[in-house]
């Protein structure tokens, strides 16, 4: 539909292009209502995955360089 959409509007012979004007009128369909949310909703959640995942890379991290430093004390003992 969008390509459809864009070649009909589509001014020009040699480059074929399509000023804000006509974009403007672009069609665009949207999920029912009921689908948008159910969409919100696994995004939040995969969003609070993304959040729990960059926790717990974080406390890796701060585990490694607690671990590297303890390693360079011993072994400089």
């Amino acid at each position: 539909m969008y390509w459809d959409q864009l070649l009909a509007m589509a001014a020009g012979t040699g480059q074929p292009n399509v000023n804000a004007t006509s974009l403007s009128e672009l069609l665009l369909p949207l999920p029912p209502l009921a689908e948008q949310h159910r969409i919100v909703a696994k995004v939040d959640a995969l969003m609070a995955l993304c959040d729990a995942l960059e926790t717990h890379l974080a406390a890796a991290r701060e585990a490694q360089a607690a671990f590297a430093a303890s390693a360079v004390h011993y072994l400089d003992i």
